[in-house]
């Protein structure tokens, strides 16, 4: 559970802007601080693009079954019940 707590990226650049921003702005370096966001952001965009493209087809879990597809309803079984499976336990199943 804390590995998953430092492994969520997205927030903790979100967590990280939101400090620099209250620094910058106590001094009030406003240019530096949209700067600071417009970097946070493209970040943020490379990151979820760069992990998206791993698994470039998602995967489910038929709650029948417990068969792993990537279809409409399960091959085994044809139960259209699924949940989103991921194999890293991160989200999911």
């Amino acid at each position: 559970m804390k590995s998953q707590f430092f492994n969520n990226v997205p927030r903790n650049v979100t967590i990280l802007a939101i400090a620099v921003t209250i620094v910058l702005g106590m001094f009030r370096l406003i240019p530096l601080l949209i700067l600071v966001w417009i970097v946070a952001l493209s970040y943020i965009i490379a990151y979820q693009y760069r992990g998206g493209s791993k698994n470039k087809r998602s995967s489910f879990v038929c709650l029948d079954c417990a068969t792993i597809h990537q279809a409409n309803s399960c091959p085994k079984c044809g139960s259209k019940l699924k949940k989103f499976y991921s194999s890293t336990n991160s989200y999911g199943v």
